[in-house]
């Protein structure tokens, strides 16, 4: 069964769309701004930048895939740097909280706004997975390259779970490494104790393998039409 391309993952089916969607909830959000003359919602600007920063990597990592530069020594860096860094798209889903009525601006606009925050950040995570996925399935099949979803997707959630529930940054791996290992290694020992953590785990862990199928099964429809068009 013929698959499309690997190039044509980020480059023709990531980019523009990742752009497009990008500047129209930037818009949408200074318009809500300059609606409310507050700034509550400012903090979705910085969590889609976050959210672009490991599709850039894998972007990155997808050119030297291409030009055959894909040695252990040059990828391993952009990988790790990805996987730190991966949670922050689809965590904008998380920011859902903050939806509450709020002065002047109607509650139905404010949730269109986090749905399309959310969409784009979700996308973003998928469209960066998908550089990895196709590149591993390349070399060791696809029973390897759908471990490291699944992989991937338990990382994911409990680092969305470090951000969201106990408010930990992706710098903070630099800037306060003792605490933040101190942090996971207590929930090795004893997750439980933690009632969130074994929920929001299991709930991205369970959600992103599903949504990236479907998303990889639309993606290889649209390719083989593009080949029988043209």
């Amino acid at each position: 069964m013929s698959r499309p391309p690997p190039a044509s993952v980020p480059s023709r089916h990531g980019l523009l769309p990742a752009i497009l969607c990008s500047f129209l909830a930037v818009d949408l959000l200074a318009l809500r701004l300059d609606w409310s003359e507050r700034a509550s919602f400012a903090f979705l600007a910085w969590n889609l930048f976050l959210a672009w920063a490991p599709y850039t990597l894998a972007l990155l990592a997808r050119a030297l895939m291409v030009r055959g530069l894909d040695r252990p020594w040059l990828l391993a860096p952009l990988a790790l740097g990805w996987l730190a860094l991966f949670p922050n798209a689809p965590y904008l889903l998380t920011d859902f909280i903050h939806l509450r009525q709020r002065p002047v601006v109607p509650l139905w606009f404010d949730a269109v706004l986090l749905a399309l925050f959310a969409a784009t950040g979700w996308m973003l995570g998928l469209l960066s997975l998908a550089v990895w996925k196709r590149w591993l399935e390349e070399r060791w099949g696809a029973r390897a390259a759908w471990a490291f979803v699944g992989i991937t997707s338990v990382l994911c959630g409990y680092g969305i779970y470090l951000g969201r529930v106990e408010r930990w940054n992706s710098w903070d791996v630099l800037a306060e490494p003792q605490r933040l290992f101190a942090a996971m290694a207590s929930h090795v020992r004893n997750p439980f104790a933690h009632p969130a953590l074994p929920a929001v785990t299991l709930l991205f862990a369970l959600l992103l393998p599903l949504s990236y199928a479907g998303f990889e099964a639309l993606l290889t429809r649209l390719c083989r039409r593009r080949a029988r068009l043209g």
